[in-house]
């Protein structure tokens, strides 16, 4: 009996795996709620969550063995690829502009620009407006300067104001607009949401992004999360991206507020 119970819990030791993962930090709230139902599937099995490292952080933390699975809110690069790493997009999120104020209104999105950029915007309650910028290099400043139009060129007349807050990471920018008053951010609702932030979105076009106008097409701007592993994952490894892209993960994606890549999204024209 005795050797019998020693062998099961030699057995229960060997299936026990940790999978490292780690990436955008929009995405690390969304990686623990992942890894949870995951190990709920699996057990025995853990992800650990490594935060701070970002999309190219954590890329290359892939790339140099140190984590299995990188999150980026960007595409892999051809030197990346090279390196024998592969990606697929599997869950994406609204993406927009929020702001510490109890009621920011809404903007046309051909006045974003210069709202943005403006040295004397304010917001219906009358108080200025303040710009949190990311770094160039940080894959949400290119995704924001690619949204509206004129807004690249906003953005490099706001990173010249001595006053404008820079947040290096994903959690810096979404503190800064939650304690600056009459902030202005760029953030997605994953973050928003599973993070619980106080935060609230401006419409564009008259269209908040919620995650029904984001799947009927209505509200068209968007944030993609893809999974990225190397050619030397783990079996473990690659049924947890499965698992993250599956039906039985997109409940968890949803309440997230994530689509699974699967979902088809017919933009309204």
């Amino acid at each position: 009996m005795a050797a019998a119970a020693l062998w099961l819990v030699v057995a229960c030791d060997v299936r026990a795996e940790t999978v490292r993962a780690g990436g955008t930090g929009a995405a690390t709230e969304l990686l623990k709620r992942l890894g949870a139902a995951f190990s709920a599937r699996e057990p025995g099995t853990t992800l650990e969550v490594i935060p701070s490292l970002g999309s190219t952080g954590a890329i290359a933390a892939v790339a140099d063995g140190e984590i299995d699975v990188a999150v980026s809110g960007r595409l892999l690069r051809v030197e990346e690829i090279g390196k024998g790493l592969t990606g697929e997009i599997l869950a994406r999120s609204p993406f927009g502009l929020a702001s510490s104020e109890r009621d920011p209104g809404g903007l046309a999105s051909r006045d974003v620009a210069a709202f943005f950029s403006s040295t004397t915007a304010i917001w219906p309650s009358g108080a200025p407006v303040r710009v949190v910028l990311r770094p160039k290099s940080e894959s949400d400043t290119a995704r924001l300067a690619g949204l509206f139009p004129g807004m690249a060129e906003a953005i490099d007349r706001v990173r010249v104001r001595p006053e404008v807050v820079v947040a290096a990471t994903d959690q810096d920018n979404a503190a800064a607009a939650e304690t600056i008053p009459g902030s202005l951010a760029a953030i997605s609702l994953a973050q928003i949401r599973t993070e619980n932030r106080a935060l609230r979105f401006l419409s564009i076009d008259g269209v908040m992004p919620t995650l029904e106008a984001f799947e009927s097409g209505r509200y068209p701007y968007g944030k993609d999360f893809q999974f990225i592993v190397a050619a030397t994952a783990s079996p473990t490894t690659r049924r947890f991206v499965e698992f993250a892209g599956s039906a039985a993960a997109a409940e968890v994606l949803r309440a997230a507020g994530c689509l699974p890549s699967t979902v088809r999204i017919d933009p309204v024209r």
